[in-house]
């Protein structure tokens, strides 16, 4: 019997970081298990509802019984013997990475704006428009360099759905704030859209402590509801527009198809909220500092004006700028013999 080969996929998520970098991994580990690999999540002190997550793709969920980020962590990491390993987050240490380097370790790291403390990783996986060779020239040795949206990490649900035909729903706007929203923008956002003449779809993330009163603010708008979080993407695909927290989202409306107003919540979405709007798949606005209703209600309302063409010309940039293959690329490249 072929022993398979195992792959450990080393990320967090909580409140104050969000769910990013476990979604972005359990995208990649996904890839993994269509290619063969036993897939192990491993992480420290994981929501519920994203281990609910990580168990739906059919991926083992390791609990690591350390005190993360430092040397401990990266020797329990270890000690799971990854012919694959990959790493997204930027709270390890430089003694974490240390260990994997000074062992020789073939490992990758996921990054967004040179945050990684890694110095001798194998491979850096940055998936964003504005990545450039420059600002990782301080690494040592030769790193394969994935870089921009050829390498978007998409959710099997994403991929499969590309290759369907759903034909958007005019004036359907499809809104998800993460899976936690911190900023707690939610209610606000679907509160200011109610005097559009729009449909409303609400997306509520699996972290998030506001439900309860999301719910019951869009009960009091006529054209609105909150999606069930198994037809998120059935539900995103059919939108004429998303407003999205500017993270891995705005790549998943983009290769289905559908524009969006990115929002950047935490500092390191800059790079990819503006890169998207550069690339003519979506809008940038910084909330970070307090949400401005009136710019979102105003984009929206100009875009979903017929005799605006920005919508259409948006749309049709999306799925030119991504496509459903980029975990393959990714896998083609992380692998210690590729």
């Amino acid at each position: 019997m072929v022993e398979r080969k195992v792959a450990v996929l080393r990320a967090d998520a909580s409140d104050l970081i969000g769910v990013g970098h476990v979604m972005r991994s359990l995208a990649l580990g996904e890839a993994l298990l269509d290619v063969g690999f036993d897939v192990m999540l491993a992480t420290v002190g994981l929501p519920a509802g994203m281990r609910e997550e990580a168990h739906k793709c059919g991926i083992t969920v390791v609990d690591l019984q350390c005190v993360p980020f430092g040397a401990a962590d990266a020797l329990a990491t270890l000690s799971l013997n990854g012919a694959v390993l990959v790493i997204d987050g930027y709270k390890f240490e430089r003694e974490f990475f240390e260990i994997l380097e000074n062992q020789a370790t073939h490992f990758a790291v996921i990054d967004d704006n040179v945050e990684t403390k890694a110095l001798a990783p194998s491979v850096v996986i940055n998936q964003n428009p504005h990545a450039t060779a420059e600002m990782y020239a301080h690494l040592l040795g030769k790193p394969k360099l994935l870089f921009g949206l050829q390498y978007a990490l998409l959710r099997r649900e994403v991929r499969e759905a590309t290759k369907q035909s759903i034909n958007p729903v005019a004036r359907k706007v499809f809104v998800a704030m993460g899976g936690s929203d911190f900023l707690q923008l939610t209610s606000p956002i679907v509160n200011g859209l109610k005097d559009l003449d729009i449909e409303i779809c609400v997306a509520i993330g699996p972290t998030n402590g506001q439900r309860q009163q999301i719910e019951e603010t869009v009960k009091s708008i006529p054209r609105a509801r909150v999606i069930a979080q198994v037809d998120y993407i059935t539900e995103l695909a059919s939108s004429s527009l998303a407003i999205l927290a500017a993270g891995s989202s705005l790549w998943e409306a983009a290769a289905l198809g559908v524009p969006s107003i990115g929002l950047i919540v935490a500092d390191n979405q800059i790079g990819a909220s503006v890169g998207a709007e550069h690339c003519g798949i979506s809008i940038s606005l910084d909330v970070r500092n307090g949400l401005h209703n009136e710019s979102i209600v105003s984009n929206v309302g100009n875009l979903l004006t017929t005799a605006n063409g920005t919508l259409a010309k948006m749309t049709t940039a999306t799925r030119s700028e991504v496509d459903e293959f980029g975990s393959m690329r990714v896998l083609q490249a992380i692998g210690p013999n590729s």
